[in-house]
């Protein structure tokens, strides 16, 4: 509730931005390092700042596929007491309790609570944890968001191919996405079923 909150991360009037960046290098990542830009919890006085979040994930089993799933899932933070996240499209927002920041809450505790959730999610795939908070300004959140659109429209271009190869092979003529599809279920048995025997074939 608005009434319990002691400081909003981002939000309708403030600027925000987030990515989920899955790899399959282990290289391009430090298991467990979390980069702060900006001040910590403690010394912010203002009731709502600009806030970016950058979660890196590494595994070596990590692939396209598994891209939407690993996305969807930078909202596995809000399961944390006193910690909820507020959806907006393309954008960040979240609240964080009075009585959690009174008992110490920061942002070292908060990325190491999102690394534990994933990998607790995904222990088969998640081998390496990297995220990135920058509560510094406005300015400089804007200049990790020009890396953050290019990386974003790979995944784009990269989800739109594979959609328009997977409407080929299932012989697909809907101009609709395939996320509002009414057909979307029964397709997506139909690829899980056409993946594993590729797996086996190989």
């Amino acid at each position: 509730m608005e009434e319990e909150t002691r400081l909003e991360l981002g939000g309708i009037n403030q600027y925000s931005t987030s990515l989920v960046f899955p790899t399959n290098s282990l290289k391009e990542i430090v298991d467990g390092r979390i980069t702060l830009i900006g001040p910590e919890i403690e010394n912010i006085q203002e009731p709502r700042i600009s806030f970016g979040q950058i979660i890196i994930l590494g595994g070596k089993k990590i692939s396209e596929s598994h891209y939407p799933d690993l996305q969807r899932m930078q909202f596995i933070s809000d399961s944390i007491e006193g910690y909820m996240i507020r959806s907006i499209p393309r954008r960040f927002w979240c609240r964080i309790g009075k009585k959690l920041i009174d008992k110490g809450f920061s942002f070292e505790i908060l990325g190491n609570a999102i690394a534990y959730l994933y990998k607790a999610q995904f222990p088969d795939l998640i081998e390496g944890v990297e995220i990135i908070f920058i509560s510094a300004s406005e300015e400089n959140i804007k200049k990790f968001d020009v890396v953050i659109s290019k990386i974003r429209e790979i995944f784009k271009k990269k989800w739109e191919e594979k959609v328009e190869e997977w409407k080929k092979r299932v012989d697909c003529d809907y101009d609709w996405a395939c996320d509002i599809c009414p057909y979307n279920e029964t397709c997506e048995s139909i690829s899980e079923i056409d993946e594993q025997r590729e797996k086996r074939e190989h």
